[in-house]
């Protein structure tokens, strides 16, 4: 945001960003008719998304998950991927977007893999694991910036969202992953009413 432009949402901007997310829980459901029973609460969460009050909009990463960070020892964690969704063209990865994006997809990439630990026979309590962890990203995010739990609805609409885009993924290229997001939305919906 200090390096490149940012600037206050319109409400034209935020208009657009809820309609695809509309449009992405609705294929969502079509790839997975059973989430339809969460329309309604879907709708909701998108509703208080619509009506919140937006940070500023800035380049983003667009795609960030875990293995695109790497742990450097004297450095600390460095992004070392800054493609963002290879499949979007490139002049849309370079428009101004809402930093909650990649912040949720960070707390979902930690969800996932807190799902992969709950599969294996380790002996590890994977949701206490996965809320410590994302409780430990989001203070060090406050940090360093406004804290996004300052932004809980339009936050949860920003998890909600990338939950549905990975059910798609999954049920298209990996089913036998397919519960570790539709898990993920139906906990979300459950937190969020």
């Amino acid at each position: 945001a200090r390096a490149l432009p940012a600037h206050a949402p319109e409400p034209a901007d935020i208009d657009r960003q809820i309609a695809v997310m509309r449009r992405r829980a609705a294929l969502a459901t079509s790839e997975v008719p059973g989430l339809s029973a969460h329309d309604a609460r879907v709708a909701a969460v998108l509703e208080t998304a619509a009506t919140a009050d937006w940070p500023a909009l800035q380049r983003i990463h667009g795609d960030l998950h875990l293995g695109q960070v790497l742990d450097v020892p004297d450095r600390g964690w460095v992004l070392i991927d800054f493609e963002g969704e290879p499949q979007r063209p490139l002049a849309e990865r370079n428009q101004v977007d809402c930093p909650l994006r990649d912040v949720a997809g960070i707390l979902r990439s930690l969800d996932y893999v807190a799902g992969t630990l709950a599969r294996s026979d380790r002996p590890v309590d994977a949701r206490a694991w996965c809320t410590a962890a994302q409780t430990a990203f989001l203070d060090g995010y406050a940090e360093i910036g406004e804290d996004p739990r300052g932004h809980g609805g339009l936050l949860t609409a920003f998890v909600l969202d990338k939950a549905l885009y990975e059910v798609v993924y999954e049920a298209r290229h990996r089913p036998g992953w397919l519960s570790l997001p539709v898990t993920a939305v139906d906990r979300l919906l459950e937190v969020s009413t």
